[in-house]
């Protein structure tokens, strides 16, 4: 059972230079991108590391996969981290420790050195993973990157990474009934090099997120759109023959009713039956409904009524799928 820790890098020589003689306990990977700034020559210095130089081909969450990748040992217990010490290498005997106990170990920052900027930023990242992926929703810390793991404990091929957080990759591939487990550590600031954060990465990351959250965040939108479409043409129907407040009740509880019917065989795959689902998903559209009207109510006393509508509608749906995931078609083991 070896203790591998493997670091992702791209032009981050000099704090390699540093770093490496703090993990000389154990067999380190580093990932890297093909930088050309010396990591070759720093790493050669360690025999205690191996260098994966990769041509062509740029990624942290793809170049620690193929670290991950790279290790034979079906019983290794692996620790990912970056090279900027914004990870304190001094916590990772805790974290392999607490992998006796625990599959999965993830750190949590506190004492946060980012800039306000970075900070919510982080923030609103950390709130759409917990959003969107069943697996996150109880981790506080979804994003910071600083995570050790059972090898035996994650489904390492079914991993398909995209984007930059890597740990959210192996939440959502580890295996049934895995023990998650957390250690707070202090979040450093970058000692050399420049921060890899940009919008192709925060482009990024939301695609990562729509591909683990298997896209049912946007077909929920589109069966939503299909929902107006439904209810506008049976309130044209209804309104000949019907009191006005009558086709507005009618013809909303057909619209709920055809959502209902779309969600449940394609945004969720039918994950529970109609009979749980039905009653839960009807509470929850009409709640959301309620929300929706009183939303718009109060903010078209001071802005545009059809601005107000649209934050009402726009805050409805949040809560509409955020409870038909996590209520009406609730399964705890989906991603």
């Amino acid at each position: 059972m070896g203790k591998y820790v493997i670091i992702p890098t791209y032009k981050e020589a000099e704090n390699l230079r540093n770093l490496l003689p703090l993990l000389k306990r154990y067999k380190v990977i580093v990932v890297d991108d093909d930088s050309r700034d010396g990591t070759e020559k720093i790493c050669g210095k360690f025999t205690n590391v191996k260098l994966i130089t990769r041509k062509n081909v740029r990624g942290l969450s793809s170049a620690v996969l193929e670290g991950i990748k790279s290790v034979r040992d079906k019983t290794a217990r692996i620790a990912v981290m970056d090279a900027d010490f914004q990870h304190d290498p001094s916590k990772l005997p805790e974290f392999f420790k607490s992998l006796d106990k625990y599959d999965l170990v993830y750190g949590s920052r506190v004492d946060n050195k980012m800039s306000i900027k970075r900070k919510l930023i982080s923030k609103t990242a950390s709130a759409m993973a917990r959003g969107l992926l069943n697996r996150v929703k109880k981790i506080d810390d979804p994003m910071s990157g600083y995570f050790a793991f059972r090898k035996e404990s994650v489904n390492v091929n079914e991993i398909k990474p995209f984007g930059y957080k890597i740990m959210l990759d192996v939440f959502a591939n580890m295996k049934k009934g895995s023990r998650i487990g957390r250690i707070q550590f202090k979040f450093g600031v970058r000692r050399s090099g420049e921060s890899k954060l940009t919008k192709k990465v925060m482009f990024d990351f939301i695609l990562q997120l729509m591909e683990l959250n298997r896209f049912r965040f946007a077909k929920f939108a589109l069966v939503g759109l299909s929902g107006i479409v439904v209810n506008e043409f049976f309130a044209f129907l209804f309104h000949l023959v019907l009191p006005l407040y009558l086709v507005f009740i009618l013809s909303t509880e057909i619209s709920i009713l055809s959502n209902f019917i779309l969600n449940h065989k394609i945004t969720f795959e039918s994950r529970v039956s109609i009979r749980q689902a039905l009653p839960r998903y009807n509470l929850v559209a009409l709640v959301g409904l309620v929300i929706n009207v009183l939303i718009a109510v109060y903010l078209s006393t001071f802005m545009n009524y059809l601005i107000a509508n649209l934050v009402g509608i726009i805050a409805a749906f949040a809560f509409n799928y955020l409870l038909s995931e996590k209520y009406a078609w609730n399964e705890y083991e989906r991603i």
